[in-house]
């Protein structure tokens, strides 16, 4: 039992967040690299608080990709854009704090982001301890640039983890490897694991996020989740969007599949309609149900495509039943 016990604290992420499914706002459906600065998130800090969905319980503001700019040289402590973060990252998250709100940002386990920004191959500890002294609260490491190996993979998610954990701070550790050979593994590396790629549109929800993760309700509870991507709005205001009808059946799905709600829309100017949708209370109160139980997806009826614009193969024209 003794040896149980000094297992689990050396081989897991002993933060004590995550019991239920993260719940917050990222930049990347939203503003992609356009747009990513200390004004704007200062004003989406505003906006969810004036909009009350932090009393709903989205807490999490969370920046993706293109705020780092490179390494200090005699340090190698990452260094923001300092046009678009002029008093630097802590001043934000500050910020953000003040608001009654959580801090997330964005990282990536190779040598350089989707983007090319500098990623944490190599200073994960000094990265880790740099996010904890700018009260950061959510972090998220991306794949890109990085190694496909299995074994590799989880090593270097690890390395993370155990800098988060020598920390003290509570960060909710978000590994986004795109892949649901993640999710077997996923409870011991962090508190939440991307099973599948992007979901930028409709095709998306079904492909990237029904389609592998109706095989992965066994891995999620309290501690640790299934991600399959962000919450797509309705709004043509963002980088990406569905339609009103798709958007809320996304979130209804999400809901039942205890899928982090993290929304990618539009905030600044949320439309009723997505605003009505994000805020369900009942359908909330499922996702954030402390037994943690992920629905299972008992049937998918296929269907001949009704698709004028054949967005969407016809195997995902049809019907499907949660249990």
């Amino acid at each position: 039992m003794i040896c149980h016990a000094l297992v689990h604290v050396a081989f897991s992420l002993n933060n004590g967040v995550g019991l239920t499914p993260a719940m917050g706002y990222n930049t990347w459906d939203d503003f992609r690299c356009g747009g990513i600065n200390a004004s704007n998130l200062y004003k989406v800090a505003d906006s969810i608080v004036k909009l009350g969905l932090d009393e709903l319980g989205y807490r999490y503001l969370s920046l993706d990709d293109c705020w780092a700019k490179s390494r200090d040289a005699a340090t190698g402590i990452i260094q923001p854009d300092p046009v678009a973060f002029p008093d630097g990252m802590k001043a934000v998250a500050d910020y953000v704090h003040s608001k009654g709100l959580l801090f997330g940002i964005y990282t990536d386990r190779g040598e350089q982001t989707c983007v090319g920004r500098p990623g944490s191959a190599g200073f994960e500890t000094i990265d880790a301890q740099t996010y904890a002294k700018w009260g950061v609260d959510y972090l998220k490491e991306d794949s890109c640039n990085a190694t496909g190996n299995h074994t590799q993979a989880f090593a270097q998610y690890g390395l993370m983890r155990d800098a988060l954990n020598a920390t003290g701070r509570a960060i909710y550790f978000d590994l986004c490897g795109w892949s649901s050979w993640y999710a077997p593994v996923g409870k011991t590396l962090g508190n939440a694991w991307r099973v599948g790629y992007d979901v930028n549109n409709w095709g998306g929800v079904f492909n990237n996020a029904l389609q592998v993760d109706k095989h992965l309700a066994a891995f999620a509870g309290p501690g640790g989740w299934n991600d399959i991507d962000a919450l797509i709005g309705s709004s043509t205001a963002t980088a990406v969007h569905l339609t009103p009808t798709q958007s809320r059946t996304q979130f209804t799905l999400w809901c039942l599949l205890s899928a982090q709600l993290i929304i990618g829309g539009n905030i600044l100017n949320m439309t009723a309609f997505d605003l009505e949708t994000v805020t369900n209370k009942e359908m909330i109160a499922i996702n954030q149900d402390r037994s943690g139980l992920q629905a299972n997806l008992a049937m998918m009826r296929c269907q001949s495509p009704r698709d004028p614009n054949n967005e969407v193969p016809s195997c995902q024209q049809g019907g499907f039943f949660l249990l």
